[in-house]
């Protein structure tokens, strides 16, 4: 499982995450559109991704995420 995360503005981000090739599971998802910190953890964490790597992906994209 990959993260990238990349901030596009202050408050919003976008996201893409890949999968490995599995029978049964999807290949990757991405943001529609840049949102919101929340609105990528809900997405990240529906699709199985521990909130560690979820944590570590907004740090590389942003090392102040956390004070916003």
């Amino acid at each position: 499982m990959t993260i990238r995360i990349k901030k596009a503005s202050s408050m919003l981000y976008t996201a893409e995450l890949t999968l490995p090739d599995m029978p049964g599971v999807a290949a990757s998802w991405a943001t529609p559109e840049p949102m919101s910190v929340d609105q990528i953890v809900d997405e990240l964490q529906k699709r199985g991704a521990h909130q560690t790597d979820i944590g570590d992906a907004f740090y590389a994209a942003d090392p102040d995420w956390l004070s916003r």
